[in-house]
């Protein structure tokens, strides 16, 4: 285990903070993109921010040349900061904070999805909406997109993964709430529309032809879940996610992305604060680095003590996919 942030990313106006979903860009370098970051004793609250890698030798830990924003990493997108959480915690309504989901480059172009969170507290009502945002050079500017995908409560299309193959972007969906039960459904969109939501076909399950592409989404895999990646390596896709169920980050692997898929494999066990049996207290995220193989994954996983605040980071673990 390496720890990511903290004392190595402060001079980059980021100590404090989690996620950590690296894609890689056009030029080669890889983005890490953050979510609720502070400078230090939560000042300067900011989300999401992006820092730059130009690592290879991942072993050795990630180290970072840059952020989008110069010698401080800035705010990306626009984020309203309303913690009020009006008009009520269990509707949509003011935006509490901005956080990022995942990242796909196609051509010179990097797309993020970007989740609208209303509270944090809500059962019913998480999120606003999920959006688009992109940038053109290398993650420095970035332009919200109209591509926009409300929640209507309870919506599986709110927390997004994506990966490109053969001319599409799939994308794997959830709510963004841990404790809902409906699962994770998949759907793809040729690379040239992924700004057009209607161009976006669902993979579902209907008792006269059975699975399908353009049929409403059925969930491939049970819930609830956590922060999702899913990547293609080695020919292999891989999905890694935070399983609230196993308190655990969990991988599951399949030839195809229509599945069937494996049984989840443990990759980094919950545990106590404390604990000195291998297991991590408060883990969540779970995102594999775009140079990980089926030999060795890179995932990065965020730790936070809610009772002191401290630590709230990013950790690098380095495992396999055929054990845990």
């Amino acid at each position: 285990m390496k720890e990511v942030t903290g004392e190595a990313t402060r001079r980059r106006g980021v100590h404090g903070t989690d996620l950590g979903c690296p894609a890689r860009l056009a030029d080669g370098r890889v983005a890490f993109f953050f979510g609720d970051t502070f400078s230090s004793h939560g000042r300067r609250w900011r989300s999401p921010v992006m820092l730059r890698s130009t690592t290879t030798d991942l072993r050795g830990g990630i180290e970072f040349d840059s952020a989008a924003g110069g010698r401080t990493a800035r705010e990306i997108l626009p984020n309203a900061h309303d913690v009020r959480e009006l008009p009520d915690r269990e509707s949509a309504g003011t935006e509490f904070t901005v956080v990022p989901a995942d990242a796909v480059t196609i051509g010179d172009r990097t797309y993020l999805s970007v989740v609208s969170v209303h509270s944090w507290r809500s059962r019913a009502w998480p999120t606003n909406f999920t959006y688009l945002a992109w940038s053109d050079d290398g993650g420095e500017n970035w332009h919200r997109s109209p591509a926009r995908w409300d929640n209507r409560g309870g919506s599986l299309d709110q927390l997004w993964t994506m990966e490109r193959h053969d001319g599409y972007v799939y994308v794997v969906s959830s709510a963004f709430d841990r404790t809902n039960p409906g699962g994770m459904i998949l759907r793809r969109v040729p690379e040239p529309c992924i700004l057009e939501p209607g161009a976006y076909e669902e993979w579902g399950w209907d008792r006269g032809t059975g699975w399908a592409w353009g049929q409403p989404a059925t969930p491939i895999l049970p819930g609830p879940v956590g922060e999702m990646c899913l990547r293609r390596i080695d020919g292999t896709w891989v999905l890694a996610y935070f399983d609230p169920a196993a308190y655990a980050i969990v991988t599951r692997t399949a030839e195809r992305i229509d599945g069937p898929w494996s049984e989840p494999t443990v990759q980094i066990a919950g545990g106590d604060w404390g604990a000195t049996d291998g297991t991590w207290a408060q883990i969540y995220g779970g995102f594999i680095h775009p140079a990980s193989t089926l030999g060795e994954l890179h995932l990065f996983v965020s730790q936070w003590n809610p009772t002191t605040g401290d630590p709230y980071r990013v950790l690098q673990f380095t495992t396999r996919l055929d054990a845990g």
